[in-house]
């Protein structure tokens, strides 16, 4: 359990975090992508070809036209405008949130992100 100052820290660096530029921007980005009509019949698709196509990729009767339709739905999904600024507006959250952990980082002297990050089996 937190103590009291580091919570009410914890609580500053939240909101310094979420009144950032690139998170605001981020935000209104993926609430667009969610929300756009178009894109979600696309990726829904795109998600029901990809199901549908698995076990003929698993047999080995997968045929080009059928990757074809799939590599178009991708791109049709890819080059929609809302999806150009999802991805240009998370790389600049994750640039932010790097940058964040730098500065906490050189401060506590050892790597916060990965010290906050759930162990791994081997270390």
């Amino acid at each position: 359990m937190l103590n009291t100052e580091l919570h009410d820290a914890a609580d500053n660096f939240v909101a310094a975090v979420q009144g950032s530029e690139e998170i605001d921007t981020f935000v209104k980005a993926r609430t667009a992508f969610q929300d756009d009509p178009e894109l979600r019949e696309i990726r829904k698709r795109f998600n029901e070809r990809s199901a549908d196509l698995q076990p003929k990729q698993s047999a080995g009767t997968l045929t080009q036209e059928e990757i074809n339709d799939l590599r178009a739905l991708r791109s049709s999904l890819n080059a929609h405008p809302v999806t150009a600024r999802y991805i240009h507006a998370r790389q600049g959250m994750v640039t932010a949130l790097q940058e964040c952990n730098r500065a906490l980082s050189q401060e506590l002297e050892f790597d916060f992100a990965s010290a906050a990050a759930p162990p791994s089996c081997c270390g």
